[in-house]
């Protein structure tokens, strides 16, 4: 006959070997559920050199790589769906996307959660012609401006009746139009037309000035009631640890040549 004392012993093992189990299975289970947890949706526009398609120099487009940039460093899993900008708006407000990288407006702010700042300045910019001049707005009178369709809204640019207008499609579209003599001037983000500018191997002797009409700073941006708390709190210290230490500084070096740096 077993005593009391043997069958306590395995009814104690018995135990030990369930916890065990649960413990490991535990310790196998939780990260397979961060793994299989849903991506943070981010969303980028279509433009040059924000989002670039089969580049001979293979990159991906400067927005492409601050994204992933901020997913490695948050440890978090993303998408990342390169559209239209009438897309990209669309998506973040019918939960389609949840983050994007643009512009902090007043606008924005309200739309948005303002998660981290990304730079401090983005500069839109007007590129003249060999030989012209501009230290305001008003010295393009007289002179023919190219410039995206849909920029500058609001702007006095716009409203001036002196100043000749000339809408594009997108930077490359302007940049071949300065480049022909058919305009004076050009317009756009510093990104986009010194990006350009690189592509056409046009240097300093073949442009005029670069006057800076705007500054505004660029930040990673997300719908408001999509994201948890936890997964904002990750973006944002990801985000900041990033741009203090310079990295999207030097991502920005891979789309602008060293001569207009």
């Amino acid at each position: 006959m077993k005593s009391p004392d043997h069958d306590s012993c395995k009814r104690r093992n018995r135990m030990r070997l369930k916890l065990s189990l649960t413990t490991l299975l535990a310790a196998l289970v939780l990260p397979l559920d961060a793994a299989l947890a849903e991506p943070v949706r981010f969303v980028t526009i279509d433009y040059k050199p924000y989002a670039l398609h089969d580049d001979p120099k293979g990159r991906h487009g400067l927005l492409v790589d601050i994204n992933t940039a901020i997913a490695e460093r948050a440890e978090l899993a993303i998408t990342d769906s390169v559209l239209p900008i009438t897309r990209v708006v669309k998506n973040l407000a019918h939960n389609v996307s949840d983050c994007g990288v643009f512009l902090l407006t007043t606008v924005t702010e309200q739309e948005y959660i303002p998660v981290a700042k990304i730079l401090d300045r983005f500069e839109t910019i007007i590129v003249t012609r060999p030989g012209l001049g501009i230290s305001k707005i008003e010295d393009l009178r007289d002179q023919r401006l190219a410039l995206p369709r849909g920029s500058f809204e609001g702007s006095s640019v716009l409203d001036d009746p002196k100043i000749e207008l000339f809408y594009t499609n997108n930077t490359e579209q302007g940049v071949h139009l300065l480049q022909a003599g058919r305009v004076d001037a050009v317009a756009g983000t510093s990104l986009s037309l010194l990006f350009q500018f690189s592509v056409e191997n046009m240097g300093q002797n073949e442009i005029g000035e670069i006057f800076t009409y705007e500054r505004q700073e660029m930040w990673l941006q997300c719908a408001k009631n999509q994201l948890p708390d936890e997964t904002i709190a990750k973006l944002r210290k990801a985000t900041d640890s990033l741009r203090m230490e310079g990295a999207f500084d030097t991502l920005i070096k891979r789309y602008i040549p060293d001569i207009f740096s």
